[in-house]
This record gives C-alpha cells, structure tokens and sequence, in this order.
C-alpha cells in the first residue's frame, strides 16, 4: 500500500502578535527576508505559517536533523533543495492554512465557503458549458457545495501541473470528470470549519490524512 498522505493544516484566527513573530524568528533567512517584504499583515501572517507547516512537514515525514534550503519560487509554491523527489503545495483561506508534501506532482486548495449572491454568474469563470448546467438544474442549497467543489478541486489541480503546462491551461478548459475518469490524477474533498478543501495528486490513490498543528506550541 502506498503510503498516507499527511495534509498539515493550522487555524490562526487565535495567534497573537507574539505567536506570529516566534514563528518569524524560528524560519530560515531567505524565508524572513520574504515575510518581512510583504505589506499585507494577513499575507505576512498567512506566508509565515505556511512555511512553518512545510518545516513541520519535513520534519515529520523526513525524519530530518538538518532542515535542507528551501528555495522561493516566483508565481509557484517553494521547492526544497536536494528533495527534488518531493512536490509541496500550501494553501490558505479565512483562518486556515494548510501544507501538503508528497513523491508525486500534488496540488492543495483550501477556500472559505462565502455565502455568494447569483452562483451561476461567479461561476462564469472556472467552469465548464457542462458543468455551469449541471450548476443550474441544481437546488439551490446544493448549489453552494458544488461550486467550491469544482473551483477548490480545479485550483488543487492546476497547481499540480508543472509551469509550462500551466501557461497553456484555463481553470474552464479543465475536464474535471475525464481527469479523474482515466486515473491520471486522484481526488480528496473535505469540508472543514466552513471551508472546502480539496487535493488532487499523482501516482495512484492513497490514504488522507489531516493532520491538526498547535501553533503555539512551535
């Protein structure tokens, strides 16, 4: 059986100023010279828990003494120097951000479930003639739950492809059904905390699992 997939994933709704900046000091260099570029508080806040559930995650999948360089990508999640074997994905929504690392292109997304007006029309955007007309022969208490199932599983899916495939490829061009159908990729979705999360990976289907982290005890 191949082995779990282990989702790290933090709520920061109650991580005070002192909390953040323990984390901030305990991140490598190149990872507070990032942070300490962003203007946005929340993109600050949410960039500093992130890379600390990547360096939670390698500790704990990869057994490390020494923690390997992470490397910043522009536009791209940050990849891991000399684990070249190893995908990361990070995701972050409302109060929740999640980590995800695994042997096989892997994409996260994780969205706060807002109550939007005129589904249909927001749709417009990531979603297929097909699957708009399946949104729309919907009720419309089933409406909500699809339409963060698509966008989070199309967002999870287009952030697994590599950059020159990602260049050619639209959220509305992506065939969700014949992606899953021939066995290329594999799908979890999960509702958590008002918001949806959804994983999509390579190299054939395995147990989830996720994996609460205690902030404060980093």
């Amino acid at each position: 059986m191949l082995r779990d997939i282990q989702i790290f994933f933090a709520n920061t709704e109650t991580l005070s100023n002192e909390q953040q900046q323990h984390l901030f000091d305990s991140l490598p260099v190149t990872q507070k010279n990032k942070a300490s570029g962003l203007k946005s508080k929340k993109k600050k806040r949410e960039f500093v828990v992130g890379r600390t559930l990547l360096i939670h995650a390698l500790q704990s999948e990869k057994n490390l003494q020494n923690l390997p360089i992470i490397l910043e990508e522009a536009f791209a999640a940050p990849r891991v120097d000399s684990l070249d074997n190893y995908y990361v994905s990070i995701s972050h929504s409302g109060f929740l951000v999640c980590c995800v690392l695994h042997k096989f292109p892997i994409g996260i997304d994780i969205e706060y479930k807002k109550n939007r007006k005129d589904l249909i029309h927001k749709s417009d955007f990531f979603m297929s003639h097909e699957e708009l007309e399946t949104l729309k022969a919907m009720v419309e208490v089933e409406r909500k739950h699809y339409f963060y199932e698509v966008w989070c599983a199309k967002e999870a899916l287009f952030k697994a492809l590599d950059s020159e495939t990602q260049k050619q490829t639209s959220l509305k061009s992506i065939q969700l059904s014949r992606c899953f159908k021939e066995g290329e990729w594999s799908v979890f979705q999960s509702d958590m905390d008002n918001h949806h999360l959804s994983l999509v990976y390579r190299g054939g289907e395995c147990p989830i699992q996720l994996i609460p982290v205690d902030l404060s005890n980093r």
